[in-house]
């Protein structure tokens, strides 16, 4: 019975034998094929968390780039409303300027001693305006002259964002290499 059973199983060995032998041969010839597969998935894996990591850090630069821009745009803004009240108060300048003499060509012509009084009390009050206009004129133009500083600094900060973000565009597009 043994003999029966061990020629039974010996039978079964030699007809599973040449399926079997086909089979690691076909594996044998895959192996260079699933290695070559199996490295191609690392390296997309790989490009893919660049691509990612790149992307994220692009996204963050986009939103420091729009950031900086609203700030050149409220320094540009400042730096014109200064300019513009400077020029006013200028001109206000002149005017009193105008007012002074005039004034002061009248009180040379005033014949009433109680009219050259009031001459000379409008004469201060001219020259203390003038005075406080001349000292806002220089507050002012030195606060446009701060806030130009500034904008020109923001500009100088825009403008490096803007490098980074180009140079981050060309790592994102290899055929502008």
């Amino acid at each position: 019975m043994t003999q029966k059973l061990v020629g039974i199983l010996l039978f079964f060995c030699f007809l599973c034998a040449p399926c079997a032998a086909p089979s690691q041969v076909t594996d044998d010839a895959n192996v260079p094929a699933l290695n070559a597969l199996l490295t191609e998935v690392r390296l997309l894996r790989q490009a893919i968390e660049r691509q990612g990591a790149v992307a994220g850090r692009a996204q963050l630069l986009v939103g420091r780039l729009a950031l900086q821009d609203q700030r050149v745009a409220r320094w540009q803004a400042e730096v014109q409303r200064l300019e513009t009240d400077a020029s006013n108060l200028a001109l206000q300048r002149v005017g009193t300027q105008g007012a002074l003499a005039r004034v002061r060509t009248a009180l040379d012509q005033a014949k009433d001693v109680e009219q050259a009084a009031e001459m000379e009390h409008e004469v201060r009050m001219r020259e203390a305006q003038l005075k406080q206009e001349g000292a806002n004129l220089v507050a002012l133009e030195t606060r446009r002259d701060e806030t130009k500083q500034a904008l020109e600094a923001a500009r100088a900060k825009y403008e490096e964002l803007s490098d980074r973000f180009d140079q981050l565009e060309r790592e994102l597009d290899p055929s502008r290499r």
